[in-house]
């Protein structure tokens, strides 16, 4: 269940950026609960190190800060 819960999350996430940045996310399955999101080949969040799922919002706040 809680796979699951992640998977809506990320989902959500996608279409966040989508959405409001115009950028289109690639989900790579990667298994044991890793989440990290990469930008220019950089890691802007790991759920690995913060030991959570980002709050809504806060990578496309992460986007805006690198890109502008």
């Amino acid at each position: 269940l809680r796979t699951v819960k992640l998977q809506a999350e990320a989902v959500s996430l996608a279409a966040e950026l989508a959405n409001g940045l115009g950028i289109e996310a690639e989900m790579l399955p990667e298994g044991e609960g890793i989440f990290d999101v990469v930008l220019d080949g950089q890691i802007i969040f790991s759920k690995y190190n913060v030991h959570r799922f980002p709050n809504t919002g806060e990578i496309a706040d992460l986007v805006r800060a690198i890109v502008s």
